[in-house]
């Protein structure tokens, strides 16, 4: 066989398989860094072409063709297995996704082409460069409208519900491969394998349409999680002041018998029970009061509730906390920042093993920039979406997260998290307003 036409078939089997793992994995969530997320798509699609490669200049094309979706699932499946946190029955969609995507796009290149793709050298680079331009539109579509939708859904939807999904594409994969590839491959019932195509993208639309109902819906619980998270740090700060001044009211209260008391001990000469009174009033005057950790009035009653509730779980806190009363964001929202970030800190900390080393630290800045680090210690173990956002381990959990996210968003700070040196580092920046009037 001519090597020109050797190189230009492991060219085209090197597309093919390029794209379906790069549609596999747009489809996926994985929780590992990016380089292993690379390094696999690079050893996949090197596995796969070497593999079709031998296949093709020994058993032939024909075979080649017929393993071509079992070279690709295998690898994939268990890759994906191990390094996603992806249903067995979602990677099965997504595969077979990925798979009736490529003999679609091979269909389409065969009627453009007229079936002549093997009368010429340069009939299979072309074929090649039809597959490359379909896959990379295919590619662009999906990861600029479809990809964050379907990953959203992806987390939220049931399982049982994944199995059945995983089972229309899974069958149409099957009975396609049944009428083109075996027993051998057939070109002689093209149109009656495109016409089921036809049939399979109504299908998919049905199903984007489940998709889009299924997302709005959850849309809308998300956003009632989250407003009932603000709402219960809201009524956390309420509450806190509201003690405050239950503790003042008392004080007030008993402040003319302690008058009363001292005045009568001082007329009696009895100057040292006079102090010691004294002192005690000064003890429950220091009782009424917050503890000062800023100068915005809410702020610093969100971070006296939920760090006194750290202080008591027995977590280490270190605090310099520039906030002033003026704030570029709404204060009320940000303290919904604090009280989230925090409450995940305490949660974290509590997962330590007992007897080591638990801190948490807040360090914020008000100028050039308004800048919030939330530092505490973890066991070691924090594992980040594709946004970087660090997951949740537990159903019901994420919520804070996810509200820290809406608020980033709602102001256009940013927002990043850091897992290192045995840390857990939340920082936000935020512009000043000066800072945004001077750029407009």
């Amino acid at each position: 066989m001519d090597n020109f036409i050797i190189i230009q078939q492991i060219l085209r089997m090197l597309i093919t398989y390029a794209f379906p793992v790069a549609l596999i994995f747009s489809m996926s969530r994985f929780r590992c860094r990016r380089r292993t997320m690379w390094l696999a798509f690079l050893l996949i699609t090197l596995f796969g072409t070497a593999v079709s490669t031998f296949q093709f200049l020994y058993p032939g094309m024909e075979r080649m063709k017929q393993l071509y979706a079992l070279n690709l699932l295998v690898p994939c499946l268990i890759f994906l297995l191990i390094f996603t946190q992806d249903k067995p029955s979602q990677l099965l969609f997504n595969i077979s996704t990925a798979i009736n995507a490529i003999y679609l796009v091979s269909i389409l290149s065969h009627f453009i082409l007229r079936g002549s793709l093997d009368n010429g050298y340069v009939m299979i680079w072309q074929d090649a460069l039809i597959r490359a331009a379909f896959y990379c539109l295919i590619l662009f579509i999906f990861s600029r409208y479809l990809r964050d939708p379907y990953q959203f859904l992806a987390a939220n939807m049931k399982r049982s519900s994944w199995r059945v999904l995983s089972a229309i594409p899974l069958l149409f994969m099957g009975l396609v491969m049944f009428l083109g590839l075996y027993p051998h491959v057939r070109t002689d019932n093209l149109l009656g394998v495109t016409f089921l195509y036809v049939i399979l993208g109504f299908v998919y639309y049905i199903i984007y349409q489940v998709f889009i109902s299924t997302y709005d819906l959850l849309n809308q619980k998300q956003d009632l999680d989250v407003l009932k998270n603000q709402v219960d740090a809201l009524k956390n700060q309420v509450d806190a002041v509201q003690r405050s001044e239950d503790q003042l009211r008392i004080y007030r209260h008993d402040m003319r018998h302690y008058i009363a008391g001292i005045s009568v001990l001082l007329k009696e000469g009895n100057t040292s029970d006079a102090l010691r009174v004294i002192d005690r009033f000064d003890e429950l005057n220091k009782e009424t009061q917050l503890p000062r950790y800023c100068q915005n009035v809410m702020v610093n009653a969100i971070l006296s509730l939920y760090l006194q509730r750290a202080s008591d779980a027995g977590i280490v806190i270190r605090t310099s906390c520039d906030i002033p009363a003026d704030l570029p964001v709404d204060a009320a929202e940000l303290s919904t920042v604090f009280a989230n970030a925090i409450e995940n800190a305490i949660h974290a900390c509590s997962r330590q093993a007992p007897g080591t080393d638990k801190r948490l630290e807040i360090h914020c800045v008000s100028a050039p920039q308004f800048l919030v680090e939330i530092a505490n210690t973890y066991d070691g173990t924090v594992d980040f979406d594709e946004k970087n956002l660090p997951m949740a381990r537990e159903p019901g959990h994420g919520i804070g997260t996810l509200s820290i996210s809406t608020f980033a968003k709602k102001y256009g700070a940013l927002l990043d998290y850091k897992a290192e040196a045995g840390m857990f580092r939340l920082r936000l920046l935020i512009n000043n307003k000066d800072e945004e009037a001077a750029g407009r």
